[in-house]
Parts: C-alpha cells; sequence; structure tokens
C-alpha cells in the first residue's frame, strides 16, 4: 500500500502531464487523496477518468446550458466550488453526462461546508445528498463509471428538522439560565460584577 501522500503526489504530476495548470493538479491530488483516505476507489476512478481518453471530456462547464456532455469532474467540481457562493435560494441544473462522478464529491462537500448550501445529485446511475453537515451514504461497491441524466438541485434554503413545541420549549428553557440582575446579586458575584473591564 502506498501513502497518501504518495497517491496525491503522483496524481499531481499525472494531472500536470495531461496539459492541465498546476493549480488543477494540486486540487486533483487533494481529491483523490481525501477519498482514499475514506476508503473510496479514488485512484482507480482517477486513472480510468485519464484513460476515457480525457481530451473528449467537457471542461468548459456552463449549467445555463442544459445536457452538457461528457463534463470532467475535476473541471466541474472547481466550477462549482468557485461558483457556489452565487447560487441563491434554489438551482436546479440538467446535465447529460459527466464522467467518474465519485471525482466530484470532495468538490461538493468542501462546497457545502463553505456556503452552507445542499447538494441534491440524482442520476440513472446513482443518487446521494450532501449537506453542510454531512453525505448521505450510497453503496461504494456500486460507483458507476459515469453518470448519466443528471438532475443537480443546489439550495441554500436549510430545513428545519424539529417541531416549534421543541424549539419553544428549549428557548423556556435556556432563559432559566439568566439571572435576575440586582445589586445584591452584582455583589455575590453574578454578570461582570460592580466593575465592567471588557
Amino acid at each position: 500500500m502506498h501513502s497518501l501522500y504518495e497517491i496525491e503526489t503522483t496524481v499531481k504530476r499525472v494531472t500536470k502531464h495531461q496539459g492541465l495548470s498546476w493549480g488543477i493538479a494540486e486540487e486533483a491530488g487533494k481529491i483523490v487523496r481525501i477519498l482514499e483516505q475514506s476508503e473510496l476507489p479514488g485512484l482507480e476512478s482517477f486513472n480510468r477518468l485519464i484513460n476515457t481518453p480525457y481530451s473528449e471530456c467537457t471542461k468548459t462547464i456552463d449549467l445555463q446550458i442544459n445536457n452538457q456532455k461528457k463534463i470532467c469532474p475535476i473541471h466541474f467540481g472547481l466550477f462549482v466550488l468557485d461558483q457556489s457562493h452565487h447560487f441563491k435560494n434554489q438551482n436546479k441544473f440538467h446535465i447529460d453526462s459527466i464522467q467518474e462522478p465519485l471525482l466530484i464529491i470532495p468538490f461538493l462537500i468542501k462546497s457545502a461546508r463553505k456556503n452552507l448550501i445542499t447538494f441534491n445529485f440524482s442520476s440513472n446511475e446513482i443518487n446521494f445528498s450532501i449537506t453542510p453537515g454531512q453525505v448521505i451514504s450510497f453503496d461504494k461497491k456500486n460507483i458507476p463509471l459515469q453518470a448519466t441524466n443528471i438532475i443537480l438541485d443546489i439550495s441554500n434554503l436549510r430545513q428545519k428538522q424539529y417541531s416549534d413545541e421543541t424549539w419553544n420549549y428549549l428557548y423556556e428553557l435556556s432563559l432559566e439560565t439568566f439571572v435576575e440582575e440586582s445589586e445584591e446579586k452584582k455583589l455575590s458575584g453574578a454578570g461582570a460584577g460592580l466593575t465592567d473591564n471588557d
């Protein structure tokens, strides 16, 4: 078994060998490392990608154009990472196909956390959701080589996961931590005391 550092460095060099910039190569190395560290087959996925042949992948991403084909997952991931702060409320994009969809997952996780948005990825072959706090799992034994007929739904509208009754109860309980202000309480050490030295 090779170290994660060796894997990351090798992927960076191979990406550069494919004619991409060192910046893109750095990102490719990082995502494959993250996937391997998570016990997902990132290196195998990357190997298949560069043998697609890679030159046939779509590297210019424009989500305003429906049904783009054979999108490069690295370029797609970088696009989402760079542009996801522009996604407001809810956006739905239709994409014909993305090569090696496993490779987009680390980019979506980073975008979700950075911009507090949710990604719902559905295709004929694989479905998953990524929120700012987690990835909803999928079967890693059945990761497709290509995802087709994709709908990518992006939203910054967080869904409430609790009832109003729960919130009201907990909020009222939290108010009990406050101490009513009085001179006696200040002398006994509650609050900032008689001198506020902030």
